[in-house]
């Protein structure tokens, strides 16, 4: 396979698009394509790869290297989730609140931004932080682990008890 078929699918795992709904194809091979310069920038790897934004494309492709640069392919994906995080967090965000004033008078509704505030600190942004430093600290086993899509909206990390099955009853 090449590096933007199993891309794309591990980014429509994370994101839950797994029919197109949101995203096409060609737009998540875009997305991916500027989240994996951002990850040469950002890390220093061993392989050095060319990324081509208007084409786009990435050579040599990570995916089919012998063997697989799983880092790269993990902070790249890592990295594309967050851009697509922090863009509809963003979207969400904004149409998530009411404000309303008349003179001294206020009403203000914005309940659902403390859900958003803990997706931005712990989500996707957090974790491809957190991988970048593990990489850049010779951790390279964090990279080849992969989150999951967040998929409830009844998960608190903070409730999380480290010795059950990790959901929240």
């Amino acid at each position: 396979m090449a590096w933007d078929t199993t891309m794309v699918s591990m980014m429509r795992t994370l994101i839950q698009d797994f029919d197109s709904t949101y995203f096409t194809y060609s737009r998540l091979k875009e997305i991916l394509v500027v989240a994996a310069q951002y990850v040469i920038t950002e890390v220093d790897l061993s392989v050095t790869y060319t990324i081509n934004i208007v084409t786009p494309s990435i050579s040599p492709d990570p995916t089919t290297a012998s063997p697989v640069d799983n880092a790269f392919v993990n902070l790249a994906v890592m990295k594309a989730a967050c851009l697509i995080d922090r863009g509809s967090l963003r979207s969400a965000a904004l149409l998530s609140g009411l404000e309303a004033r008349c003179g001294p008078a206020m009403m203000k509704t914005l309940q659902r931004m403390d859900g958003f505030n803990t997706l931005i600190i712990q989500g996707y942004c957090a974790t491809y932080e957190e991988l970048k430093q593990q990489y850049r600290f010779g951790n390279i086993s964090w990279c080849q682990g992969f989150l999951s899509p967040f998929i409830s909206s009844n998960f608190f990390p903070d409730l999380v008890d480290p010795n059950l099955d990790h959901r929240v009853k």
